[in-house]
């Protein structure tokens, strides 16, 4: 374990405040054998330089700069330059929770596993994070995987806060120019996997900013409709055993959007998720597995558009 190479792959951009703390935080793990490939995507503030300052002291770091393509296109020459046999991903304003490339690494060795997921701990300012006192662990297949991911149960369908093989990505890279491209790729990444192991150990801090994705307003958003809608059809040919999990994930899109697009005056686009929400309700109230705030939309949906938009705006936003 020793000597296993772990490539860490940091996107930046615009991250001046933060970047300086989320490179201590990966250059500081326990587990030393590290491969930092940060990969500037186009920052117009002095992110590249404290990126560059930090390859001049550390030879374990290598910092691209990159014509800005997105987070995808950057995470994308991330994988390319990376020779370990390991992967992880961590965003430029986020931290990596001591241990943590350790504990992760242990865990996927011990149990043979093609990935491992810690948790996630969010937040506006960063603190200590207390360990459990003892490991828990719990190990799925790939369908029990997929499963749990689209009806939204316990793992968290970003590329964060976990650890990779990296003969997962030999032939699959991040959809370019969307969002929501860590639900996309994470479910073709599962697809590939024989064991995916979940531990009940804090490994990865997201910083809750402004101008995060779920703190905000884009009509990109959007794009997780085209998004769930794929993962319906990928499913439905490669696993159709989990179809109704991905229904139900494509229908929590809607829901999630029709709010959105109703408080944001995307009136088009509302009555298209309301469209759909109509169609597919009643398999969600008729699946077991749906989770509580699903089957509340779609029991809720019955009493009109209107009545619905009122309560969504509270709800899923």
């Amino acid at each position: 374990m020793e000597d296993s190479i772990v490539s860490v792959i940091i996107p930046v951009f615009n991250v001046e405040p933060y970047l300086a703390p989320c490179i201590d935080s990966v250059l500081n793990q326990s587990h030393r054998q590290l491969e930092v490939i940060i990969i500037n995507d186009g920052s117009s503030d002095f992110s590249m330089n404290i990126a560059e300052k930090y390859a001049e002291k550390d030879s374990r770091v290598t910092a691209f700069s990159h014509s800005h393509g997105g987070p995808s296109s950057a995470r994308n020459h991330g994988i390319e330059a990376a020779t370990g046999d390991y992967i992880m991903f961590v965003d430029s304003d986020d931290i990596l929770l001591p241990n943590a490339v350790e504990i992760l690494l242990s865990v996927l060795l011990e149990k043979d596993a093609d990935l491992v997921e810690g948790e996630t701990v969010r937040g506006r300012v960063y603190k200590e994070y207390y360990l459990p006192k003892s490991l828990k662990t719990k190990t799925y297949s790939t369908r029990e995987a997929l499963t749990d991911v689209l009806y939204q149960k316990n793992l968290i369908p970003s590329v964060c806060g976990k650890i990779f093989r990296k003969h997962l990505f030999d032939d699959l890279r991040f959809k370019e120019g969307i969002f929501y491209e860590d639900l996309d790729l994470f479910c073709r990444i599962l697809s590939r996997c024989q064991k995916i192991v979940w531990i009940n150990i804090p490994v990865y801090f997201y910083r809750i900013t402004e101008g995060s994705i779920i703190n905000s307003w884009k009509p990109k958003r959007l794009d997780v409709l085209k998004v769930t809608e794929d993962i319906e059809k990928y499913i439905s040919e490669e696993f159709p055993e989990v179809l109704s999990a991905a229904k139900a994930r494509r229908l929590s899109a809607n829901f999630n959007m029709f709010a959105l697009c109703s408080i944001n005056g995307d009136p088009e686009n509302a009555t298209k998720c309301w469209q759909h929400i109509k169609e597919n309700r009643k398999n969600s109230l008729l699946d077991p597995k749906v989770r509580l705030k699903n089957k509340s939309g779609a029991l809720l949906s019955y009493f009109g558009r209107y009545v619905f938009e009122f309560v969504s705006r509270f709800v899923y936003k």
